[in-house]
């Protein structure tokens, strides 16, 4: 016998914004799912969504959620599943049902600004020596670094590359340096709301004290984030990824771009870029003038392109078995690639220790590294 609750049915309802009303239970969304195709205990996103309709308590398999949105582009009715698996994540926070390492996440970002543990003091090493102006001095443009890409050694260069392409440019550009905090999207992907909101509008006022009318961000994650949640918190600068500012000025002539020695190149969409933003042409067409050989598109390319397994929070959990990142760097070998170009720290990472790891020889790059050694 299931026993339903009217008041829980209201809770659940209020914070997934009734998404999941409007569902047939079709089965597409679990079909679809790329975690089903990598784990024998898979993600059954029809059952959360049912859970949702129902009002019924749903935890396990929440977190294991990447939130990539590829079951949205085949759903018939259009549900926005992902705002209900960050609905009912906001419910089991509440409830303290996340996992201890999701709690420790939004621990780290409250105590350190970040959620990797690393310490304030060392956000902005990756920039000294730079001579980066400090945006809090005046900017046209605020270049937001994020966690991911500041402690991580390997993600230096990409910022590197990122600010002397600014800088070669004449952007009248600066950065926050150790007093950045993070974005808050492991927050806002844990379902602490309340800790959310603070977040943001401590940001903003940070980003307003710049005069910056541009916010430019290392990860797509931020600028998703930024775009998407802040705007509607008070955000009024306009936000762009590197990539889709680099693929203006290229558009408008001011990047120019020559073709460097990179070849049988294939480019990896991130998730955030190609369906939550859908910006997929740019990047291809920036790497049709770099690349000596017409650019290969693997299997799953543009809005249905294979996540790699990095968001949602997954980067901060452990998960027995197959990876995506190594079904992705699968594909890339039977397309022919012998180098896989992507713009997200957290792809570029999961990417490369998957060929790395296995010893494919497949070389990974950001996109800002190649863009920054084709400079005409």
């Amino acid at each position: 016998m299931l026993l339903l609750n009217d008041e829980r049915w209201d809770r659940v309802n209020s914070m997934t914004g009734g998404e999941a009303s409007v569902c047939f239970q079709c089965g597409s969304c679990s079909a679809h799912c790329p975690i089903n195709a990598i784990s024998d205990s898979g993600l059954n996103m029809r059952k959360i969504v049912r859970s949702a309709q129902l009002g019924l308590d749903f935890n396990g398999e929440l977190w294991n959620c990447a939130t990539c949105k590829l079951c949205e582009t085949t759903c018939p009715r259009e549900v926005g599943i992902v705002d209900v698996v960050l609905g009912l994540r906001s419910l089991a926070f509440e409830e303290k049902k996340a996992p201890e390492k999701i709690e420790k996440v939004v621990w780290d970002i409250y105590e350190n600004g970040n959620p990797w543990g690393g310490k304030k003091g060392e956000r902005s090493l990756w920039a000294d020596g730079l001579g980066i102006k400090d945006a809090r001095a005046g900017v046209k443009v605020l270049f937001f670094v994020g966690c991911e890409s500041a402690y991580s050694r390997e993600a230096h260069e990409s910022l590197r590359s990122i600010t002397e392409i600014m800088s070669r440019l004449g952007v009248d550009f600066g950065i926050l340096g150790n007093d950045e905090r993070c974005c808050g999207e492991p927050v806002l992907n844990a379902g602490e709301l309340g800790y959310m909101e603070e977040i943001a509008s401590q940001n903003i006022a940070a980003f307003q004290k710049t005069g910056a009318e541009i916010v430019v961000t290392a990860s797509p994650h931020c600028s998703n984030t930024f775009r998407n949640y802040y705007s509607k918190h008070g955000l009024k600068a306009r936000v762009m990824h590197y990539s889709e500012f680099f693929y203006d000025l290229f558009r408008d002539g001011k990047l120019k771009l020559r073709s460097d020695s990179i070849s049988e190149t294939a480019y990896h969409d991130p998730c955030v870029l190609s369906r939550y933003d859908d910006f997929v042409s740019g990047p291809r067409e920036m790497l049709s003038v770099v690349t000596r050989s017409p650019l290969i598109e693997m299997e799953h390319t543009g809005r249905e392109s294979l996540c790699c397994g990095g968001g949602g929070n997954r980067m901060f959990l452990d998960f027995e078995g197959a990876r995506l990142a190594d079904r992705r760097m699968d594909e890339s070998a039977a397309a022919g690639a012998k180098n896989v170009v992507t713009a997200c720290p957290y792809c570029v990472m999961n990417l490369r220790d998957s060929s790395d790891t296995r010893k494919m020889g497949i070389g990974v790059h950001d996109l800002a590294e190649v863009l920054r050694g084709a400079l005409a």
